[in-house]
């Protein structure tokens, strides 16, 4: 069964990404990364699945690879 997470925390953990033709490519290089509930980027959630969905994409949210 595959992983179905996408937040950056479980790309870098489950290693999500593919094989490029000059080595591994994360998804985060090749998909932008959102929320699943509120769809922001800079929301916690994105960053970190057990990171509570703020519903906001303002910047420097604790959390937030964006910070």
């Amino acid at each position: 069964m595959s992983h179905q997470c996408e937040c950056h925390r479980c790309i870098e953990e489950h290693r999500l990404g593919m094989e490029g033709p000059f080595g591994w490519v994360p998804l985060s290089s090749t998909k932008m990364i959102l929320c699943p509930v509120c769809g922001c980027k800079r929301c916690p959630h994105a960053s970190d699945h057990d990171l509570a969905c703020t519903d906001s994409n303002a910047f420097g949210q604790p959390g937030s690879v964006y910070q």
